[in-house]
C-alpha cells in the first residue's frame, strides 16, 4: 500500500480520497477517514486530531464520536452494501464499512488500494499489527465472502488496484491506469 501513496497523491485533486484506520499517518491529504471501534479511537484519537484537526471521519464508536468530534454512523450485520443512507452494513471489516460510506455519499466509482486480504510480508495490515491490545486477527476468507455478496449492479463500479490482493471478486487493474482513465468520477459529497 505504501508504494501507492505517491501515485494517488498525483491525482488527489481528481478524486475523493478515503482512508481507513492508520492510513492518516501516511496520507495527510485524505478527504475522508473511517475507523470503527472504541479501542482504535482510545489509542489513536489524540494523535489523529493533532495531525488531522479538520479531517472528516466516521466511526461506529459512540465514545470516539463524542471525544474526537467524529461522525457516528449506525450499522448492521447484513449482507450487501446498505443503500439506506441512515446506516451501513459491517461486512466484518473496516474497508467494507468505508466502501459503504463512500457509496452512500454518492461516489460512483471505487478504486480499491490496500485491499490485500492476505498477509503481506507477515503483516496483517500495511502498517503492521495494531498496538494497544487491539485485535490483530483478520479472517480474510470471511471478509472476502462479504465482498462477494455485494449487489451485482454495484460490483462493476469497483476495481481492485491492490497488486497482491486475494480479493478477486472485482475487476483488477493497475492503479495508475485506473486513476488516469477515470478522472471524471470525483463526487461532490
Amino acid at each position: 500500500m505504501l508504494e501507492a501513496v505517491p501515485i494517488v497523491e498525483e491525482y488527489k485533486d481528481d478524486y475523493i480520497i478515503f482512508g481507513c484506520n492508520d492510513s492518516y499517518k501516511v496520507i495527510p491529504w485524505l478527504d475522508e477517514h473511517y475507523a470503527c471501534d472504541d479501542r482504535w479511537w482510545r489509542f489513536n484519537g489524540e494523535d489523529f486530531r493533532k495531525r488531522c484537526p479538520k479531517l472528516s471521519s466516521w466511526t461506529q464508536s459512540k465514545e470516539g464520536a463524542k471525544s474526537w468530534n467524529i461522525q457516528l454512523v449506525e450499522g448492521y450485520h447484513r449482507d450487501l452494501l446498505s443503500t439506506d443512507s441512515s446506516y451501513i452494513h459491517f461486512g466484518s471489516n473496516s474497508g467494507f464499512q468505508m466502501l459503504n460510506i463512500a457509496f452512500l455519499m454518492g461516489c460512483s466509482k471505487f478504486i480499491l488500494v490496500g485491499y490485500d486480504m492476505q498477509h503481506i510480508n507477515r503483516k496483517t495490515h500495511f502498517f503492521g499489527d495494531h498496538p494497544g491490545g487491539m485485535s490483530n486477527s483478520s479472517p480474510y476468507g470471511k471478509f472476502i465472502n462479504y465482498y462477494s455478496k455485494i449487489q451485482p449492479e454495484i460490483k462493476p463500479l469497483i476495481v481492485n488496484c491492490s497488486p497482491n490482493s486475494a480479493l478477486t471478486v472485482f475487476r483488477k487493474n493497475t492503479l495508475r491506469e485506473e486513476l488516469e482513465n477515470n478522472k471524471s468520477f470525483k463526487a461532490n459529497p
